[in-house]
């Protein structure tokens, strides 16, 4: 029997549509001014929430990252009055990311950077999963998928809702589950495996980007791109090496380094 375990369509749909705070929207075609107008009046709210916690509790990290939302909140504002709007709606979103990011260090919450970095790895765990899982016949492992995938999509929509520590704890469980039905199957991968697939994924993205960032390209987005290279490179060295975790964690540096330089070059050519 073969295995089909898709979230449902309206749960990704939902996920999607929330997580307006992540960096990743400004991949997505201009917003709606009046919809991109309620986004920057969140993202208001969202900093005074943050200056309100500070006076009560002051914090040099916290007032760092108010001081960031603050700066990038007026870029959105003024991009909006020029009718830029996708540059507004990025700025406004990354702003509203440093006023959550202060929040949860004056709440003692979790880093929502580190918490995005836990849905990635969940996600790479589930893709890999269902392929894994496509021919086992073993029913208490497809249902274990099910749930696991069921769980990072409340997962991500918890991280659109800015409930870091929700979204934590979900996607760190339906990653134990998606592990557990692969052991169950028999289908789990060795480390190795686990470095050979992650610096694929991240060589593919690199050789996209190449494709995409000339040097006419903002130059933040170029040595983003380098600094990827290099940390591939170093992942690379150490992974022959017999590393494989350091490996690990290279690779993924660089393959965030080469998303972030996408993100900007993707944003230069809508202007």
């Amino acid at each position: 029997m073969s295995i089909r375990i898709r979230a449902p369509r309206t749960i990704l749909a939902i996920a999607l549509g929330l997580l307006v705070s992540s960096p990743a929207l400004a991949q997505l075609p201009p917003p709606d001014p009046q919809r991109l107008q309620d986004a920057i009046d969140v993202t208001d709210r969202r900093i005074q929430q943050a200056q309100d916690l500070l006076l009560g509790a002051p914090n040099l990290a916290a007032q760092a990252e108010v001081d960031q939302a603050v700066a990038l909140q007026s870029l959105a504002k003024q991009a909006f009055a020029q009718a830029r709007y996708a540059a507004a709606a990025r700025a406004t979103f990354d702003a509203r990311l440093h006023a959550d990011r202060a929040i949860a260090i004056l709440r003692g919450l979790p880093d929502p950077n580190r918490v995005r970095d836990q849905l990635e790895r969940t996600r790479e765990i589930l893709d890999r999963a269902r392929d894994r899982l496509a021919h086992c016949d073993v029913s208490a492992a497809r249902e274990m998928l099910r749930i696991a995938i069921d769980m990072q999509a409340r997962a991500e929509v918890s991280f659109g809702e800015t409930r870091y520590l929700a979204a934590l704890q979900l996607t760190m469980s339906a990653r134990e589950r998606a592990l557990r039905a692969l052991q169950l199957c028999n289908a789990g991968e060795s480390l190795d495996e686990t470095v050979a697939s992650a610096l694929q994924r991240t060589d593919d993205l690199l050789a996209r980007v190449h494709e995409q960032v000339d040097p006419s390209d903002l130059e933040r987005a170029r040595q983003l791109l380098a600094n990827a290279d290099n940390q591939q490179a170093r992942a690379k060295t150490e992974a022959q090496a017999g590393h494989a975790r350091v490996a690990l964690r290279l690779t993924r540096t660089a393959r965030d380094q080469a998303t972030r330089a996408e993100r900007l070059t993707t944003g230069q050519a809508r202007r």
